[in-house]
């Protein structure tokens, strides 16, 4: 049965108009939601429904942070446990410092933590702190990567063709009106997954070089693993060159392996940043890393601070989270696996079904549908290849099928430990007939 009725969302977007600025607190919300935006009411599990009582499974999954699903009882039990006690206290509590600990056990280069509310707190505190340890200013960035929300890091998150500059050395491109001239003269930006570009790029720049930040996993054009081996030819190249090496880990972190990344390939940086899965769907986000560099913060040495950093009703959620993904040997990260590899099969046999030119790549805690003639995808500019439109066009199918992910291509569908086979067999029969409908169209 299609859902038909959607008018309690163009009403309440139609009144966020005139009161949120495009009708969002966040432009993602917004992008690609043509005509407009669907508005949840709620979620439980892996299923949310919207203002007009419309039921999908969710794999947007609030993009990835509610890693054990919607309204887990653990992590609702906690909050309501700490609430009691008091949302937040000012102080350092016992239960920061046990779920450091915890970060400690679980990730391989966390000697020391310290946390924040967001991962693009995170990021911005990981290259001052960079910048400050080296007393050198550039860092090294990657096109096509985000890294949040703050000026150091918007460059080259996109490219349009027409101004990229060539492959191997990207035109740096500020993502927004408002990035001060200057900032942009300590940013420099290299292709992702070439190991001899970015020596060039390493090697040009060394006398000034502070960090190298990337994600290890690409998860804002689509999702783009890293070539075999190229991660530890970039923690090579970072110590030849002497600078630090900060793996962005907030999509990655206690998602694909209980370590993150770095764990899942081998690969140790210098420092980390987590958020989205950490708090299970609370604002909380972490710098982890070596003792000698996270050593340096404190009075009168690296700067760190923030009001809510550390508040006791996010860590609540945070050790809940952390209790229940590392349980049983981290059996929820390996469901998370079987389930979405699961999907990926099943799309990719749809697509072959009924001749549709794309490929699904990923790994099961996420993944992403590319209509495109390429074989793989393995940076930025092979997704320029893909066919966006046609992407908008199935997702709206499979919303009113009721399955929900973001309309835009360089997203990325998510997976929780609650999505269950039932869920597999309703994502795969909505992609069935709405492939098999796209195809009538074309």
């Amino acid at each position: 049965m299609l859902l038909t009725n959607f008018s309690g969302s163009l009403a309440l977007y139609e009144e966020a108009k005139k009161h949120l600025p495009s009708g969002a607190s966040s432009n993602v919300r917004v992008y690609a939601h043509d005509p407009f935006p669907i508005s949840f009411q709620r979620g439980q599990g892996s299923k949310v429904w919207d203002i007009d009582n419309n039921q999908y499974v969710d794999l947007l999954s609030s993009y990835g942070a509610v890693v054990l699903g919607h309204s887990h009882p653990a992590i609702l039990n906690a909050i309501n446990a700490q609430i009691r006690n008091g949302t937040m206290l000012g102080t350092t509590t016992e239960l920061e410092v046990e779920v450091a600990k915890k970060i400690q056990s679980a990730v391989p280069c966390a000697e020391m933590v310290s946390f924040t509310n967001t991962g693009t707190e995170a990021t911005m505190e990981a290259i001052r702190i960079a910048r400050a340890f080296t007393g050198r200013d550039k860092i090294v960035k990657f096109e096509g990567h985000y890294h949040g929300h703050h000026d150091y890091v918007l460059f080259s998150v996109e490219s349009p063709s027409v101004v990229a500059g060539l492959e191997q050395a990207p035109s740096k491109l500020p993502y927004y009106p408002g990035i001060p001239d200057g900032i942009a003269k300590s940013v420099v930006v290299a292709p992702w997954n070439d190991p001899v570009s970015l020596e060039r790029v390493l090697k040009r720049n060394a006398s000034d070089l502070a960090a190298i930040i990337t994600e290890p996993v690409m998860g804002s054009a689509g999702v783009i693993p890293p070539k075999e081996d190229y991660l530890k030819s970039v923690r090579e190249l970072a110590d030849k060159y002497d600078a630090l090496l900060i793996f962005d880990e907030v999509l990655t972190g206690f998602r694909i392996a209980p370590g993150g990344a770095q764990e899942f390939y081998g690969v140790k940086p210098d420092l980390a940043c987590y958020a989205k899965a950490l708090g299970g769907g609370t604002p909380i986000a972490a710098v982890a890393g070596r003792r000698d560099v996270m050593g340096m913060i404190g009075p009168g040495k690296i700067g760190y601070g923030g009001t809510y950093n550390g508040n006791s009703m996010c860590l609540a959620a945070a050790n809940a989270t952390l209790d229940e993904l590392l349980k049983d040997d981290a059996a929820p990260i390996r469901h998370m696996h079987l389930t979405g590899a699961e999907i990926m099969e099943g799309l990719r046999e749809l697509m072959s079904r009924y001749d549709h030119d794309g490929i699904v790549q990923g790994m099961g805690p996420m993944f992403q549908l590319y209509f495109t003639a390429a074989r793989k995808i393995q940076n930025y500019r092979h997704t320029l290849q893909s066919d966006f439109e046609k992407f908008r066009r199935f997702r709206n199918l499979m919303l009113r099928r009721g399955v929900y992910f973001h309309p835009d291509g360089t997203e990325r569908m998510m997976i929780t430990a609650a999505h269950e086979d039932g869920d597999v067999e309703s994502i795969l029969s909505a992609a069935e007939d709405s492939l098999r409908e796209l195809k009538r169209a074309s």
